[in-house]
């Protein structure tokens, strides 16, 4: 099987776990390597590695690399006969994707592992099967594939660790880590602060409205877990998507919180509407706040609207 590495050089800042892949590749003159300045170059890099005939596409960057990378893959045009195989490196900033997905720790030991499980013959025993989250924004005219959506809150809260902490550092899951747990206390202490403001929506989950407008926790996913291990859904159902909200008021009660947090519901929480957590196939809302996929960002915008379904599913490769 041929292997094809697209590299975003400025991915974790620094882009220096992104070079020690791209020194190691040396090793291994037989696989396939294109490098960008920016995750927004993944489109002429996905074409390059298309024509080069690669069956399997690791992804040596981060969160938002691999957003890209499955846009590009997934989207009408994409230049590929038969979806390759995806396997993510833990090479960004966070790469909560990869974590989930199954990606050693280090990236290099990483590719190693995968070199040699396509060289004998062993690439199935490590596929990992995923739904992955189409995301459809309008006015914006996006129409996206990645792994997870959050709105309101979640994007303020991005913007606040983009701006306590400098872009090389801290901006990972020790940031992420410290701004979560500073909101948490603040919500739980009911204090006031614009980032934890409810916003309103109307939402739809597999043509079902909901009745609650007002929410302070919106985010959906088809990851089984993100970043420190948190995983926030809990509802039933047999959809690709993990979708979670919670109604301004009910992160004031700290067993919630620790519930919520380990993927268990809060208690009563299904005779309470301001718990809302199921999984579904398809997500309809109309918002005002801004939102994120995968660390990309859409300022707020008013009447916006955007549907979340988990239509595609993609065989990717674990390198644990």
């Amino acid at each position: 099987m041929r292997i094809g590495v697209l590299s975003n050089l400025q991915a974790g800042g620094d882009g220096a776990r992104v070079a020690r892949v791209l020194d190691h590749l040396a090793k291994y003159p037989d696989v396939v390597h294109v490098e960008t300045e920016y995750s927004h170059g993944a489109p002429e890099a996905m074409r390059e590695l298309a024509d080069a005939g690669i069956d399997i596409l690791v992804v040596n960057g981060g969160d938002g690399t691999l957003q890209r990378s499955l846009t590009e893959v997934l989207c009408a045009t994409s230049p590929f006969v038969k979806l390759p195989l995806i396997a993510p490196l833990r090479t960004g900033r966070t790469s909560m994707s990869a974590l989930d997905i199954g990606s050693a720790r280090d990236p290099v030991a990483a590719l190693d592992r995968l070199v040699a499980r396509a060289a004998s013959g062993r690439v199935e025993s490590a596929v990992v099967d995923r739904a992955v989250l189409h995301l459809v924004i309008e006015p914006d005219g996006v129409d996206h594939y990645g792994t997870f959506f959050g709105a309101g809150v979640i994007y303020r809260a991005i913007l606040l660790t983009h701006r306590l902490f400098p872009k090389e550092k801290g901006r990972g899951v020790f940031g992420s880590g410290l701004v979560t747990a500073s909101l948490l206390t603040r919500a739980l202490l009911g204090r006031d602060d614009h980032i934890l403001d409810a916003d309103s929506f109307d939402v739809s989950l597999d043509g079902e409205a909901l009745a609650q407008k007002e929410f302070q926790l919106f985010i959906a996913t088809t990851l089984r877990r993100l970043f420190l291990r948190m995983r926030p859904f809990w509802g039933a159902g047999p959809g690709g998507l993990h979708f979670t909200a919670v109604a301004p008021g009910a992160l004031r009660h700290p067993l919630a919180v620790t519930r919520i947090l380990t993927g268990h519901a809060p208690h009563r929480a299904d005779l309470d509407p301001r718990y809302v957590s199921r999984n579904v196939e398809e997500v309809r809302l109309r918002m005002d706040c801004g939102a994120t996929l995968d660390g990309e960002l859409f300022d707020p915008m008013p009447g916006r609207s955007a549907r979340l379904l988990s239509d595609r599913r993609v065989r990717f490769l674990s390198t644990r």
